[in-house]
């Protein structure tokens, strides 16, 4: 397995079966800014509550290859070993399938994840064992916690500023080093000391720590 991340903002997604399995693999699509089709003879009460929000489209049906024959991303949830193997078989190989029950089946994992605004973090197992990928991004969870959104908007201020700035090369490296100090992570006063000595003078007040 290769390690990336997808930009699927404006992608059609499709989640087959609409049950609790489902639903859980639907947050992060719509979050990433996806536009998510439920393809169910049933759905779940969360899968209803997003379809009465507009969030979700839902098909009360059995699936069909024309459901999902022009999706970019295509994650199968029925309790059906018939109907998951006819998905995965029936789709192109330019689509992303995963197979929830079998991981063997489909062309990609969908790995635990914690998210710390611009901070994500992701933990395969490759399939062996997504209850121990679980209790790693717990453990990490516990490492980097909720400072790190604030933490990481500094960050990518500084780095815009740095790159986009009249320095040298290795000034640039050197910069970038340096705003990964730990003083950084804990002082809001040291970040905007940081900032503003990468700065003219004039251009000080106009700083913004995020």
């Amino acid at each position: 397995m290769y390690p990336i991340t997808l930009n699927i903002e404006n992608r059609k997604c499709i989640i087959i079966g609409g049950g609790k399995i489902g639903y859980f693999k639907a947050g992060p699509l719509l979050e990433a800014g996806a536009e998510v089709t439920v393809v169910s003879p049933e759905i779940c009460t969360g899968f209803q509550l997003l379809e009465k929000e507009g969030k979700i489209r839902v098909l009360l049906k059995e699936v069909e290859e024309t459901d999902y024959k022009d999706a970019f991303l295509i994650i199968v949830a029925t309790n059906s070993t018939e109907v998951n193997e006819r998905v995965y078989e029936n789709a192109s190989k330019s689509q992303l399938v995963n197979v929830i029950s079998n991981h063997e089946l489909g062309n990609f994992h969908i790995p635990a994840t914690l998210n710390r605004g611009m901070l994500s973090i992701s933990v395969s197992t490759n399939g062996a064992s997504p209850t121990l990928a679980k209790k790693i991004r717990n453990d990490l969870g516990k490492v980097y916690d909720e400072s790190y959104e604030e933490y990481l908007e500094f960050l990518f201020e500084a780095r815009m500023i740095i790159k986009n700035g009249s320095f040298s090369k290795e000034e640039k490296s050197k910069l970038l080093k340096d705003s990964i100090e730990d003083i950084y992570k804990y002082s809001l006063k040291e970040r905007y000391r940081f900032l503003a000595r990468l700065l003219p003078v004039e251009a000080e007040e106009n700083i913004s720590l995020g």
